[in-house]
C-alpha cells in the first residue's frame, strides 16, 4: 500500500563552519526556497514585477517586486516568471530586444532577491549550492552560475532529485520522482553520483496540469472569466487521481451572482494529464535497473516537489507496478524544503578540497 505519512529528513543540521555560511537554494519555475546553514529557511513565489505607470507606482511605491506581493497587485504590475522549466529563461548577450532585456534582468533581479534572503553578513564567505533540472545543460547551469557572481563566493549547481535523494540520506537503490512546475525531474540512486541514464527530465508538470485545467474550468463555466491564478489555486487546494467519490462544489460569479459547479471532472482529467510519461519514466528507469536489484528500486521511491501532494497518486503508480511485484512510494514530509535542505546537506559535507578548487 502507499504510504502518505511521508519521509523525513533523517540529518541534523550542523551549523556553519568558522565564519562561512553555506546555503542550499531550489530555483524552482513557481516557487524558489532557500535554507542556509544558520537556520533561516524561506520561500518566495518566483516572478518578478514592475510598475505599470505612474499610479501603479504611486500605490505600489517600489521600484520592483517580488513574489506574494506580485500576485497580491498583478493588476498593478507587469509580470515576468524569470525561471522557465527549471532554468533561467533568457540568458543575456544573445541580440534580444528590450523587452527580453526586461526578462534577462528580472531573472538576476529574482536570484539576487532569493539570496538576501539568507541575511549574510557583510564579512562572511558564501558557499552556495544551487539545485537545476535532471537533466539541465551545461549552458543553463552556467546562466545560473553566471547570474550569483558577486552574491556568493563559491557555487555549485547540482541535479535537483539527487539533493532530493542526498537530504533524505538515500544514498542507494532508490527512486527519487521531484514534481515542480516546471519540469517532472527522476533520479535513481545506486551508491554514487548518478549518470545522465539514470536521470530523467519530462516537461509535463504542474504548469502543464494548471493550464489544462484552465481550459478546461473556462470550458465548464462559461460566463465567467476565470484567471490562471485562481484554476491554479483551486488546483493546488484540491488536486487529485484516485477515483472520485464525490463531487468537489466550488462557487463562481457569473454575471455577478454566486453559482456553484462541481469541478470534480475537471481537476481529475488535468491531473492525469501528466500519468502516462511519468509512469513510462517510472517503468524505464526500474526495469532498466540491475536486475537483482529491482524489487529493493521499487520498494523505494519517493515523490517529491509540489506535485507529489496530488491526492492519489502514490496508489496510481504502485498499481502501474503491481505486475512486476510489490512496490511502495512514499511522499516526503516537506515538499516545499526537500530540495533546498538536501543542497544545504551537501554543501556542508562537501569537502573544503572541492570548494577551494572552484
Amino acid at each position: 500500500m502507499a504510504e502518505e505519512t511521508g519521509v523525513g529528513a533523517p540529518y541534523t543540521q550542523s551549523s556553519s563552519k568558522g565564519n562561512v555560511v553555506y546555503l542550499g537554494i531550489d530555483l524552482g519555475t513557481a516557487n524558489s526556497s532557500i535554507a542556509t546553514s544558520t537556520s533561516i529557511k524561506r520561500t518566495v513565489p518566483s516572478v518578478v514585477g514592475w510598475p505599470k505607470d505612474l499610479i501603479s507606482y504611486k500605490f505600489i511605491q517600489k521600484p520592483i517586486v517580488f513574489g506574494e506581493e506580485c500576485i497580491r497587485n498583478r493588476m498593478a504590475l507587469d509580470l515576468i516568471y524569470p525561471l522557465e522549466k527549471g532554468v533561467l529563461k533568457y540568458r543575456s548577450g544573445n541580440g534580444r530586444g528590450e523587452a527580453n532585456e526586461r526578462e534577462a534582468i528580472a531573472g538576476d533581479e529574482m536570484i539576487r532577491h532569493v539570496i538576501a534572503l539568507a541575511e549574510v553578513k557583510e564579512n562572511q564567505t558564501v558557499r552556495a549550492i544551487i539545485g537545476a533540472p535532471a537533466l539541465a545543460s551545461l549552458t543553463d547551469k552556467q546562466a545560473i552560475i553566471d547570474s550569483v557572481q558577486g552574491l556568493v563566493d563559491a557555487v555549485m549547481v547540482v541535479s535537483e532529485p539527487f539533493l532530493v535523494a542526498y537530504g533524505l540520506g538515500l544514498y542507494n537503490n532508490a527512486l527519487v520522482v521531484d514534481i515542480g512546475a516546471g519540469t517532472l525531474d527522476l533520479c535513481r540512486m545506486h551508491g554514487t553520483i548518478p549518470d545522465d541514464i539514470d536521470q530523467r527530465t519530462l516537461y509535463k508538470a504542474g504548469n502543464y496540469i494548471d493550464e489544462k485545467f484552465h481550459t478546461l474550468l473556462q470550458d465548464k463555466v462559461k460566463d465567467s472569466p476565470i484567471s490562471r491564478y485562481l484554476a491554479r489555486n483551486l488546483k493546488e487546494r484540491y488536486a487529485f487521481v484516485s477515483p472520485i467519490t464525490e463531487g468537489i462544489s466550488v462557487e463562481f460569479q457569473v454575471a455577478g451572482k454566486p453559482v456553484l459547479y462541481n469541478i470534480a471532472e475537471e481537476i481529475k482529467e488535468a491531473c492525469e494529464s501528466i500519468l502516462p510519461d511519468t509512469l513510462a519514466s517510472i517503468r524505464e528507469l526500474i526495469t532498466t535497473f540491475e536486475p537483482e536489484f529491482q524489487d529493493e528500486l521499487r520498494n523505494n521511491i519517493i515523490l517529491a516537489g509540489g506535485g507529489s501532494q496530488i491526492k492519489g497518486l502514490p496508489e496510481i503508480i504502485e498499481n502501474d507496478l503491481a505486475e512486476f511485484g510489490s512496490s511502495r512510494v512514499r511522499v516526503v514530509d516537506d515538499p516545499i524544503y526537500s530540495g533546498a535542505l538536501g543542497a544545504l546537506k551537501l554543501s556542508q559535507d562537501m569537502p573544503e578540497s572541492e570548494w577551494e578548487n572552484l
